[in-house]
């Protein structure tokens, strides 16, 4: 997995490029930790990511909740249909902002 991030004043832009799973989701948290201190909305941009497992959806889910306690929101973009699939089979859609590719 590959992770980029981009910030451009209280917006995180992250694209991740592979699987986001058990053995890749520590690396996406360790990424994160202390970049969500000074943004108000986080943008994953998954056009290259095929796939995440519970492990990554955890990542996610912490993720939203460090930037809605704060009042802050969290989005999706150009999701594959099979990334898409799990994201709605796991609850996902009824709370994101998710953009399908």
């Amino acid at each position: 997995m590959n992770v980029e991030k981009k910030k451009d004043g209280d917006v995180l832009t992250v694209l991740i490029e592979g699987t986001l799973d058990i053995n890749t989701a520590p690396e996406l948290k360790s990424q994160l930790k202390g970049k969500l201190d000074d943004v108000n909305k986080v943008i994953f941009d998954l056009q290259k990511t095929s796939y995440t497992s519970s492990a990554g959806l955890r990542v996610l889910l912490e993720t939203f909740q460090v930037l809605h306690a704060k009042g802050g929101t969290m989005s999706m973009i150009n999701v594959n249909e099979v990334f898409y699939d799990i994201l709605k089979l796991s609850g996902f859609t009824d709370f994101l902002d998710i953009q399908r590719a």
